[in-house]
């Protein structure tokens, strides 16, 4: 049940958080549809979304781990760093930018294989 709360909590404040970026830029979507508001809202809400999961995960899960004595691996590094973007709202940027790369990748292997 305590995790329950927990994790309600971290949706909560997830759109919040969310609704309080997208207010913030509210002025460059004016006169947009309510498509691309929608979208720009679910992108900050799934963005701090990750970032409040993976900071549940380090304060009630791992936590508790590393007091009994357990290490720190590169997992938790990457994790940390997913956790930092998250919570400073740039998950959403750099998971475009790298979708954006992989796809010029591919086009350009695919103008040398055609």
């Amino acid at each position: 049940m305590n995790n329950l709360i927990s994790l309600g909590v971290v949706i909560l404040s997830s759109l919040v958080l969310g609704l309080i970026k997208y207010s913030s830029l509210a002025d460059q979507y004016k006169g947009k549809i309510w498509q691309s508001k929608f979208n720009e809202i679910w992108n900050d809400f799934i963005n701090f979304l990750i970032a409040g999961l993976i900071g549940y995960y380090f304060v009630l899960v791992k936590w508790p781990m590393l007091q009994k004595g357990e290490v720190l691996n590169t997992g938790d590094f990457v994790l940390f760093i997913i956790f930092a973007l998250g919570m400073f709202g740039h998950l959403c940027v750099i998971s475009k930018n790298i979708t954006d790369g992989v796809e010029e990748i591919l086009r350009g292997i695919k103008k040398k294989i055609a």
